[in-house]
């Protein structure tokens, strides 16, 4: 992020200049305008809508995961512990790095063994920034959404963002 008083090229996050020491707090602050800007900055990730999440235990077999993401056209599929605790995602990518032209017999292994273990996970009720943070920074195409005891209770998908975007464009915002 620039500096607005010196130009200074600082790492994305900083609160302030490495070089003046200025503020770039007021950079993340968004304008009341009703902008795009300001719609991604305050509204929550419950404006997106979420669909119910699409969850297996974790001795679910590979083959009926992969069965479930076909049939429900997604790219995951939230692995949860037996209270319902979110405890892993496997997704598409895992399916094609870890599976394709490595594991024949699909109904032998558990999501266990080649789920994405503890994944980065929000609430609803946090900003969408937050959402596209998460994506940006860490190549995430879906970031299940947990209740306060970090159940899933949603996802948050590339898609689902780029569908609110479209609609704040369409809107004129």
């Amino acid at each position: 992020m620039k500096c607005p008083a010196c130009g200074y090229d600082n790492l994305p996050g900083a609160d302030e200049c490495v070089k003046c020491l200025e503020s770039l707090m007021q950079e993340d602050v968004p304008h009341p305008d009703g902008s795009m800007g300001q719609s991604i900055m305050l509204d929550p990730i419950s404006t997106l809508h979420s669909p119910p999440p699409e969850t297996a235990s974790a001795d679910t077999p590979l083959s009926e995961v992969v069965e479930r993401m076909r049939k429900a056209n997604i790219g995951y599929v939230l692995v949860v512990d037996g209270r319902g605790k979110l405890s892993g995602i496997f997704t598409e990518r895992d399916l094609l790095c870890k599976v394709a032209g490595q594991i024949s017999d699909l109904g032998s292994v558990p999501v266990s063994r080649l789920m994405t273990p503890n994944p980065t996970a929000l609430s609803p009720s946090e900003p969408i920034k937050h959402a596209l943070f998460h994506m940006a920074h860490n190549g995430f195409r879906h970031i299940p959404l947990v209740d306060e005891e970090e159940r899933p209770i949603g996802i948050t998908t590339v898609r689902h963002l780029v569908d609110y975007l479209e609609q704040l464009s369409e809107a004129g915002t």
